[in-house]
């Protein structure tokens, strides 16, 4: 008697929690983006009621083919204006359900990574606007990449790289120069961004020789400047800076041009 009551428990307790697994994955299904498959962090409906990550259906409004000025919903099927609304309640919700522990494992992680790097650009703009030169260029980086929550934008970029060498940070110099030399976000200015790589490797910064080498190596003509690209190189190559800012990829790539230019 007692065995059989100990198995209506244990089959009491599996039918609860395969329940619980049940309810848990069927509130995943109704919160996830149907374009990213992830939890939306930035959360809005569009006009087929359907929950979308912001980025990801206004990129799908753009990319898909109109007609009439609506779009076909990628969940649904039917023709949609390209209309959305802000959910902010749903975000509220996820982040109780991962607080909570209802949501867990991969989905919850990459939420909680989002929210990470939405604290660390609210902080980092926040320091930059209040004058912190380290700050600007660290943004204006984040802008150029399209790094750490950040959307890749050039405009953006070159106006805190520009605000960081004001302020007097070598490594805002070199990324203005960088900028005005490829029309990143400015208008091409090959004089001005040489001269400003020129100023920040005076000041001792390697990234600024790397790309004055790299510049000369590939465009420079004449022997003067091919022999001023082997100088910034070897110079990279050789750790003479006191500013170090590249990367073990960019030595590598140095080295391969000054082995280029020697041969």
């Amino acid at each position: 008697m007692k065995n059989k009551k100990r198995s209506s428990n244990e089959m009491s307790k599996l039918e609860k929690n395969s329940g619980a697994k049940r309810q848990k994955q069927s509130v995943e299904l109704d919160l996830i983006c149907p374009i990213t498959h992830e939890l939306p962090f930035d959360p809005v409906h569009a006009e087929d009621g359907s929950l979308y990550e912001r980025q990801a259906i206004e990129e799908y409004f753009v990319t898909t083919t109109k007609s009439e000025g609506k779009v076909r919903s990628p969940v649904k099927g039917v023709m949609i204006g390209t209309s959305i609304f802000a959910a902010p309640h749903i975000k509220n919700t996820i982040e109780g359900l991962i607080s909570n522990d209802v949501i867990t494992g991969d989905l919850a992680n990459k939420w909680k990574e989002r929210a990470e790097e939405k604290k660390y650009a609210d902080d980092l703009i926040k320091d930059a606007e209040n004058g912190d030169k380290h700050a600007m260029f660290n943004l204006g980086a984040c802008y150029y990449t399209g790094e750490k929550g950040f959307k890749q934008d050039f405009k953006q970029a070159y106006k805190w790289f520009k605000k960081a060498n004001a302020a007097g940070c070598v490594e805002g110099t070199v990324m203005e120069g960088e900028c005005l030399l490829k029309g990143h976000g400015v208008e091409k200015d090959k004089d001005t961004g040489l001269l400003y790589l020129g100023m920040a490797e005076g000041q001792g910064s390697d990234y600024a020789a790397y790309f004055i080498g790299e510049y000369f190596s590939r465009e420079g003509q004449g022997l003067n400047k091919k022999m001023l690209a082997r100088k910034m190189l070897e110079k990279v190559v050789n750790g003479n800076y006191t500013h170090k800012n590249l990367n073990a990829a960019g030595k590598e790539r140095a080295n391969a041009l000054l082995d280029r230019l020697k041969s």
